[in-house]
């Protein structure tokens, strides 16, 4: 049970805050969002974007141009009549399937696992001052104590935002960390493992700078203020990345952080290629230190991300997904993870999605069976 409720943050919380659009163009997450490094809500570009570029036309009378289309890729099916206040609201839910087939160990559950409302108000020329406020609903694992005073509904993510010149800004509040691709699997070692999941958000103050052909990330942070003192996490990143050939990515990231109990120091290589035509190939690889208080669990772990995603037409995209872990390089033992799924845009403002996952452990001194599941998704947003 533990291990499905893993997989229900599987997918980003955040609608069009996939790091393979890269194959439609976009270098930077800056051009569609509000976040310089990704997620949240999206800026009237990036509606527009995800309205006459992702997704299909399935939907979409054949009377609208292209134009109407931008048009109603607005919250109330509209051009905004004004220009300092946005609303969103997101909602995600999950069938999930662990041991399918199985007579046995065969377990399915739907899950709501999203519904968030956001609030963004802005000022100036190209938007140059900035508040996010993302507050929403959030599942509590089934093995939390009952009568805890942790609560299903919390804020996902509120800061502000100032950019100096438009290349460069800074930004304070609850943030994600900025480190690595943010791949919208949440599991993936490439996130757990350095901590920089859904739920990893910290307070702290963060910068970005853009130049011609690079970009630059530095933020330092206290922890998450709701946790208690002592489990924050503090510290600070740092995440360049390059653009070459005119298309690609390459980019590195390193990231110190600690509390009481803990000290990580993670850092990783990656590549975001363009592959033209909406699709695209996604790598990382990095390692995390961890050292704990009394010594007894220090170990330095090895992970490893490659995906493709391959898009026939517009809104449909063909996914692989290859991972690597190892949980201590002095040892042999690793897990592979592998699966295919396919990810489709219906609408503007409809996503589907289905996955299936083998996960295989490989030990010098035991064996397991491969653990199968397949998750089926469906989110809406406006």
């Amino acid at each position: 049970m533990k291990y499905i409720l893993l997989l229900l943050t599987l997918f980003s919380v955040n609608a069009y805050s996939y790091s393979n659009f890269i194959g439609h163009g976009y270098t930077s997450c800056l051009n569609c969002h509000f976040n310089p490094f990704g997620g949240g809500p999206l800026n009237d570009y990036g509606r527009v974007v995800s309205a006459t570029a992702i997704s299909s036309t399935a939907l979409t009378p054949k009377s609208w141009d292209e134009e109407k289309v931008a048009y109603m890729s607005g919250f109330l099916f509209r051009k905004p009549k004004q220009e300092w206040l946005r609303t969103q609201v997101n909602y995600r839910g999950f069938r999930v399937v662990r041991n399918p087939g199985s007579s046995e160990n065969e377990e399915a559950k739907w899950i709501n696992m999203q519904l968030d409302g956001r609030v963004i108000l802005k000022f100036g020329e190209n938007d140059k001052f900035i508040s996010v406020l993302n507050y929403g609903y959030a599942p509590l694992p089934s093995e939390t104590p009952k009568g805890t005073k942790s609560s299903e509904w919390r804020s996902r993510e509120h800061y502000v935002g100032y950019r100096f010149t438009p290349k460069f800004g800074l930004y304070a509040g609850l943030m994600d960390k900025v480190f690595g691709i943010k791949v919208i699997e949440h599991i993936a070692f490439s996130r757990v493992s350095p901590q920089v999941t859904q739920n990893d958000q910290v307070h702290g103050v963060t910068a970005h700078y853009i130049g011609q052909d690079w970009e630059l990330g530095a933020q330092g942070f206290v922890g998450n203020l709701s946790q208690d003192a002592d489990l924050r996490m503090k510290g600070g990143s740092v995440m360049l990345e390059k653009t070459v050939f005119g298309i690609h990515r390459i980019g590195a990231s390193v990231m110190s952080s600690q509390n009481e109990y803990l000290k990580l120091l993670s850092y990783s290589a990656h590549t975001r290629l363009n592959l033209k035509e909406g699709s695209s190939i996604l790598a990382e690889l990095g390692q995390t230190n961890k050292k704990t208080e009394n010594g007894s669990d220090d170990t330095t772990a090895r992970f490893g991300l490659l995906q493709t995603y391959l898009r026939p037409w517009r809104g449909l995209y063909f996914l692989a997904n290859i991972e690597y872990f190892n949980r201590d390089i002095k040892q042999d033992d690793y897990t592979l993870r592998w699966g295919p799924g396919v990810q489709y845009f219906l609408s503007q403002r409809i996503e589907l999605r289905a996955d299936v996952y083998d996960t295989r452990s490989f030990a010098t001194k035991s064996s397991t069976r491969d653990s199968w599941m397949y998750l089926l998704q469906t989110h809406l947003w406006f």
